[in-house]
Order: structure tokens, then sequence, then C-alpha cells
């Protein structure tokens, strides 16, 4: 326990990125292995640290085929980084550490705090078993429901189906089992199928604090703020995305347009749900209009909610900085939603965690573009590049064509999207109150 106490000397924001690289680097080992592959060479060590990555940060986005190029040891392997990336690896380590009656320190507190995005200490280790137990009993439900459903297809085969679909619909991961990248294209009439997957990635994606305010509180009015919130910007973004690309591409024969209607309104619905965090896709999204893929790339960079399986800057994060926008506007100088106030701090962080995901969405898209030198277009490049930071995983058919380089920047940008950016900021920089009051002055801005 001794070493243990000295590990938690390192930043709360530094030992969170380091349990996820340690789990990555895992991954990697066990896909290079021989037994792994179907050729029984092991995956390259690029391709194999890739696809850790993408697993474990629960993104989707893969250079190998599952179905195909993976033996049975290498799908768990996969199935394991997804369920232990969805969670996060510090949240299983702390139950299995406090089952055995650990008892945490105040640093070592600040580090779980920091992991599960909460402004307080009080209540954590009960937050993590609800996680855990909210989870599994989800995740458990939907497996037997789509064992059942696949079975007529699969035969025995439905329950590694079912399991490994339930479970990385849930952890927004975006894998499936299918083969030849198709994803659900090939399925874009099965209804129950997209129910159930969508289902488990709103589940997964409104967060566990959501979750747990839906089933011990069962009142609007006794919501706290940070719930009502997630389900009305939830709900607005589902509608909006629904609505916009369906309205797009309704006469593309090359998507949903040779679709019925109520077929076309469906994988609509699906898209924009699974486009903010989860990476599932029911039509080739290489061949949507440029609208579309800008649609989505805007759902793909909001992301899902705090303390969720997800990425991106988080819906949360979208909606403060919508009404601090509109608070300007109307000359206000407090932002009050559903009789709360907003602080300062929070808004500041908001606009900050936006800034600082549109810098580095920017940055890695211009590295992207030179290290591919104009084989693709630009806004190829940058779909792919949100697609990764948001944790989502659809691909447009370019994944498998970086070189190294251009890999592992793919690498970090998940990386980076799954813990936040402002956790792997903070873990670069050293804060420090300056005791030292300057006198204001105003400069001309806008």
């Amino acid at each position: 326990m001794n070493k243990l106490h000295r590990f938690f000397r390192l930043k709360p924001t530094q030992f969170i990125i380091l349990s996820f690289v340690f789990m990555i680097l895992l991954g990697t080992f066990l896909l290079m292995l021989p037994f792994s592959t179907t050729n029984h060479q092991g995956l390259r060590w690029i391709d194999a640290l890739f696809v850790s990555t993408s697993a474990s940060c629960v993104t989707g986005l893969t250079v190998v085929d599952l179905h195909n190029d993976l033996t049975f040891f290498g799908t768990v392997v996969m199935l394991m980084l997804i369920q232990v990336g969805g969670l996060g690896i510090m949240t299983l380590a702390t139950l299995v550490v406090h089952t055995m009656g650990y008892r945490f320190r105040l640093q070592e507190n600040i580090v779980l705090q920091e992991s599960l995005n909460q402004g307080g200490q009080a209540g954590l280790v009960e937050l993590i078993s609800r996680m855990i137990k909210y989870t599994f009993v989800i995740e458990g439900f939907f497996a037997v429901v789509l064992t059942i459903h696949f079975f007529p297809e699969f035969g025995l085969n439905a329950i590694g189906y079912g399991i490994f679909h339930s479970i990385s619909a849930f952890c927004n991961a975006g894998f499936d089992l299918f083969g030849n990248y198709d994803s659900l294209c090939k399925r874009n009439d099965d209804y129950f199928l997209m129910t159930c997957i969508g289902s488990l990635i709103i589940l997964g994606g409104i967060g566990f604090t959501v979750m747990s305010d839906f089933i011990h509180k069962k009142s609007w009015r006794k919501f706290s703020l940070h719930t009502k919130i997630v389900v009305v910007m939830n709900i607005a973004l589902i509608l909006v995305g629904t609505l916009l690309i369906f309205a797009v591409e309704y006469y593309n024969p090359d998507t949903v347009g040779n679709l019925s209607t109520p077929a076309q309104i469906a994988n609509a619905c699906f898209t924009s749900v699974s486009c903010r965090t989860a990476g599932f896709n029911t039509f080739d999204l290489a061949q949507a209009e440029q609208i579309t893929q800008l649609v989505m790339i805007i759902l793909m960079f909001i992301g899902a909610s705090p303390l969720s399986t997800g990425g991106g800057i988080k819906a949360t994060t979208f909606f403060v900085i919508l009404m601090s926008m509109w608070s300007v506007f109307r000359g206000k100088s407090e932002v009050v939603v559903f009789g709360r106030r907003i602080t300062s701090k929070l808004r500041d962080q908001s606009f900050a965690i936006f800034t600082m995901g549109t810098i580095w969405v920017v940055t890695a898209g211009i590295i992207l573009s030179v290290i591919d030198g104009e084989v693709h277009e630009l806004e190829e490049i940058i779909f792919e590049t949100v697609s990764g930071f948001g944790t989502v995983g659809m691909g447009i058919g370019i994944t498998s064509e970086w070189n190294t380089l251009g890999k592992l920047i793919l690498s970090l940008t998940m990386l980076v999207g799954r813990v936040g950016i402002m956790t792997f900021m903070l873990s670069l920089i050293t804060q420090k109150d300056s005791m030292i009051k300057y006198p204001p002055e105003d400069i001309m801005v806008g």
C-alpha cells in the first residue's frame, strides 16, 4: 500500500491519463500476440496501438475487421478494453480496492473526484458502486434481448453477438462483429436492432448521475439542474439532428433515398443518436451529402454528457455556452436556468473547454492534412479528426489509409477526447494562485 500512496502523489489529472496509457499499452501487447489474429502473426505494433487506443477510449475507429481478422481471444481482449475503457480503469480499481477494505486518503479521493468529474468528495464510492450496478444490469438485460434477436441468424453464436454489441453500444464504442466494416448498413431495416442499440447509446451517453436521479428522485421538480439540462439537450440535439439529416438525405439514393419514409426517419434518428458519440452507422457516410457530414461533425464535437461513457466537449458545456451568449445578447450579467444561477467559474470553464477543443481539432486536422498530402478532401480529414476527438468512431473509409504518424496523431486525439481536454491540459500545466491583484482596464472587442 505504501507504493500505492507514492503513486497517488502524482497530480490527479496525470494519474487519470497514466491509467488509460497503461490500459492501452497492455491491450497493444495482447493484440500483437500471434493467437490474437486469424493469420497467427498478431497485429503490427502501430495497428495494435491504434485499435487498443480506440477500444480503451471507446471510440470505434479501426484498421482491423474484428469479425475476419481477430480470433476469439482477440475479440475478448477488445471487449474487455471497451468495458474497462467505458467505465474507466480507476472506477473499477477503486471498487476492487475498497471491497478489500482499503480506506482512501485525501489525495486519493481527489484523484477519484477528478476522474469522475465531481465537485465534491462525498459519496464517491457509493457513486462508483451505482455506476457498476447500473452498467451490468443494463448491459445484461440488453445482452439477453439481443441474443434472442440474433439467435435465428447465428444460432449459439448469438450469445457472443448479444454480449459484445450490448457492451459496445452502452459504452458508446461503436465496434461490431458483422464484418467487412459494414457496421449496421446491411441492417438498416431492422428496426428492433436499431431501437436496442439506440437505447443503449442514449443510456450510456446521458451519464450515471442522470440515471441515479431518474431511479431515485423520479420527479422533474426534484431533479438536479444537471439532470434537467442533460435531458433537454439530449432531446433537442436528437430532434434537430434527425430533422436535418432526414431533410438533406431524403432524395439521396446512395444513403436513405431508396427507403420508405418511415425507414428514412428511423435511419436519420438512429444516425443523430449514434453520431453524438457511439459510431454505429446504417448507411455509407462517404456517400452522405456535405451538409449531413457538417451536421454530424457538430454533433460529434458536442458529444455526450459528463460522467458517461461518451466523449466530446459534452452537451452541458455546449448548453452553458449557448445560455451565456444569450445572456450577453439580453444584457444580463448572470445566467439563470430553471431557477438556478450558473456560476462565472463554470462559464469560464465551459468557454475554455470549447476553445481548447476547437484548437486541438483544428491543429490535429492541419497536421493530418499535411501528412495526407492532399490525397483526401479537407472535410474528410476534419470528419475523421472530430470523430476521434468525440470518441465517436464514425469513419468515411480513410482510417486504414493513414501512415504511422497519422495513426499516432489520431490515437493521441482519441485519448484526449476520452479523458477530456481540460484534464489533459491540466496534467501538463501547474496551477498557481497569485496573491497579486492588478487593476482592471477595458479593451475593445468584437
